[in-house]
């Protein structure tokens, strides 16, 4: 792989050395504040995504990064996604409420946009000390306790009693809310970490089955749909049967560890959905 896969994973962690994990159970109550209501932000998610953007930006000449904080204090740096300039998307702390609250699911995502694709992409959570790493066409990999594994989501459960998925409606248009929780209320087991890093590296080491979305930010979903993609999966909107990209800022998806899978899921929500 590529030598810049191992560098931005070196600067991973070290800004979550330096700024996340000495602050995690250790927020002081000034250091975490409302964006919007229900969405918080703390000291650690700004002052990493301040530390890594340059840096990111230095390891590729000419390219520019577009974090969540960054895009939260002016969102006209959404901009960026339509040019073909190479783009880095940070979420410094994806999961922000879990973290705040104490709960160990959270994680650091990056990723390398070029053209509207998504190049490389890097997941790490810094609790475990475990990264998700892929490059277009070369492969993912697990990186845990020293070694190192290729991913292969692998072929889920044959049908939704034995399997175990993620389904968040919060922004679906009333239509798609109610065919995918029609759909929901078959599956055998359903969580919500609230955090896009874990629910994407479960799916693509064939622990999760399915998650749905709607409101795709591409700091949220850049990474993991390459994850994913060299492991196997599929990330797709279910109404226009496109393939993610970064440049999908919403819309109905759904993320799945294979093919014959998602396209068995896709049909059995739709067909809850009455014609327009």
């Amino acid at each position: 792989m590529d030598p810049i896969i191992d560098e931005v994973a070196a600067l991973m962690r070290e800004v979550a050395s330096r700024e996340i994990m000495p602050r995690f159970r250790a927020l002081a109550e000034h250091e975490v504040e409302e964006k919007t209501k229900g969405d918080l932000v703390t000291i650690a998610d700004r002052n990493s995504e301040i530390w890594l953007a340059p840096k990111l930006e230095a390891l590729v000449p000419g390219s520019r990064a577009l974090g969540e904080e960054a895009v939260a204090a002016d969102p006209s740096l959404l901009a960026r996604l339509d040019d073909d300039t190479p783009l880095w998307t940070i979420d410094p702390v994806d999961g922000t409420g879990n973290f705040v609250a104490g709960r160990e699911t959270f994680g650091v995502m990056i990723s390398l946009v070029t053209k509207g694709e998504v190049e490389k992409a890097w997941i790490y959570l810094p609790v475990t000390e475990e990264f998700a790493l892929a490059e277009r066409g070369a492969g993912a990999f697990w990186q845990s306790a020293g070694e190192t594994r290729r991913l292969d989501a692998g072929s889920p459960a044959p049908g939704p009693s034995d399997q175990t998925a993620s389904f968040y409606v919060r922004f679906m248009p009333d239509d798609w809310r109610g065919g995918i929780e029609a759909h929901a209320a078959t599956v055998g087991g359903k969580t919500a970490t609230l955090c896009s890093a874990w629910d994407y590296t479960s799916i693509a080491r064939g622990r999760h089955d399915f998650v749905t979305y709607y409101r795709m930010l591409p700091w949220d979903h850049a990474p993991g749909s390459l994850i994913l993609r060299e492991a196997g999966g599929v990330t797709r909107d279910i109404e226009t049967g496109l393939d993610y990209s970064p440049r999908t800022l919403k819309g109905p998806h759904l993320v799945a560890r294979d093919e014959e899978s998602w396209q068995r899921t896709a049909e059995r929500i739709r067909s809850n959905i009455a014609p327009r």
